[in-house]
């Protein structure tokens, strides 16, 4: 938490440091090497960090293109001033799309029906980017590969106001290293692509890896890569990451409301799921569930204070943390608390290993920071 920033006495902040956005980026650049491109993925405010600033850094840093969810995050970027090419992951509605083509945005397609619906609502009078999603074994959204569908899909295409401007797929499991589905959808996109290649379909940008896919497998590179947990910080998977110096770009930080101490015996919050074994110095954090530090990490993490690991005791309340600091030489009320994120004096608490000690993946607690709490960012050249 930085000095000055007054943060209210209940809250927390998420300090943001752009610059290791930039780093990550170039990190990633390094590994998959000149001739891939990479797209950046802001979606749902750029993972929690904040879209705006976000794609502000990256664009500076010459990322090669952004991706969202929805039409509604590319307009908040043009709004913004973001002038990268942005591509809408979800698609838009008929009644959408000339919106779509003013902001000059590509958008993602699936279906024969939809691009027909699309087709029908631009008229003659407006052209719209598409990249076509197939599906290579995912069976999430995507057209389906057989020859006879993408002929359909193409043919539409074909006979509406589109320019083709890529073609996708989507990695099920490549955070899981050697999984055989990896080699399979690569083959299936590249069948898809020689498919399409064949009636007449020739995209400039192919691109089938995110994250995980960028380093699995070099074959899922393609033209691009759609980064978005590595430009965070973040790595997919232990066995994948080792290639890249990431630097956390998400610090969730706290400080200390109360100390107290207790004797053994006694319990700690609701339910009274901890028990000290021993005579224990209990700090209190004016932060909880509410904020975004979910209630399934009672028992189950550790936070930074003055550089070093404490555990979280009791159950993790709307807007209470409870941690045994009896451990922490010097602890005083108003000390700084890391509760992910890099502390600043080079000690880390990985957001990826608290998602997994929840039950869940990083990508969730990164996300489900309230928006109650204030983003903090940090950048050494404020003209950037």
């Amino acid at each position: 938490m930085e000095e000055g920033v007054d943060v209210g006495p209940c809250r927390a902040v998420c300090s943001i440091d752009l610059d290791a956005i930039a780093h990550n980026l170039a990190e990633v650049r390094r590994v998959v090497g000149p001739s891939v491109a990479v797209c950046g993925v802001v979606k749902a405010d750029a993972y929690g960090h904040g879209a705006v600033p976000v794609a502000r850094r990256l664009e500076h840093a010459g990322i090669d293109r952004l991706a969202v969810a929805s039409l509604d995050e590319a307009a908040e970027l043009r709004r913004a001033g973001i002038a990268a090419p942005l591509l809408v992951f979800g698609g838009v509605r008929p009644h959408r799309a000339r919106e779509a083509t003013a902001l000059g945005v590509a958008i993602t397609v699936w279906s024969e029906h939809g691009v027909r619906e699309l087709g029908e609502a631009l008229g003659a009078s407006a052209r719209l980017a598409v990249h076509l999603k197939v599906d290579t074994g995912m069976h999430r959204i995507g057209a389906d590969a057989a020859p006879d569908a993408l002929a359909a899909i193409a043919r539409a295409l074909a006979e509406g106001p589109f320019e083709i401007e890529g073609v996708m797929s989507h990695l099920a499991c490549a955070d899981e290293p050697g999984h055989a589905s990896v080699g399979a959808q690569i083959d299936a996109f590249e069948r898809a692509l020689q498919a399409l290649g064949d009636l007449g379909v020739r995209p400039r940008v192919r691109h089938l890896a995110n994250s995980a896919g960028a380093l699995a497998d070099p074959r899922a590179r393609f033209d691009m890569v759609r980064v978005g947990l590595l430009l965070y910080g973040c790595n997919p998977s232990p066995a994948l990451g080792g290639a890249l110096a990431l630097r956390p770009a998400m610090s969730l930080r706290s400080r200390i409301a109360q100390l107290k101490t207790i004797p053994a015996g006694d319990h700690v919050g609701y339910g009274f799921t901890f028990r000290a074994a021993r005579t224990t110095r209990i700090a209190v954090l004016p932060v909880g569930y509410s904020a975004g530090y979910p209630r399934a990490l009672s028992n189950r993490a550790e936070v930074l204070v003055r550089g070093r690991r404490a555990p979280v005791v009791g159950t993790v309340s709307m807007d209470h943390v409870t941690v045994d600091v009896t451990e922490v030489p010097d602890v005083a009320e108003g000390d700084r608390v890391t509760l992910w994120g890099d502390d600043g004096d080079g000690a880390c608490i990985d957001v990826m290993e608290l998602g997994a000690r929840a039950g869940t993946i990083g990508y969730e607690l990164l996300t489900c920071v309230s928006q109650r709490t204030p983003r903090i960012y940090e950048q050494r050249d404020q003209n950037e």
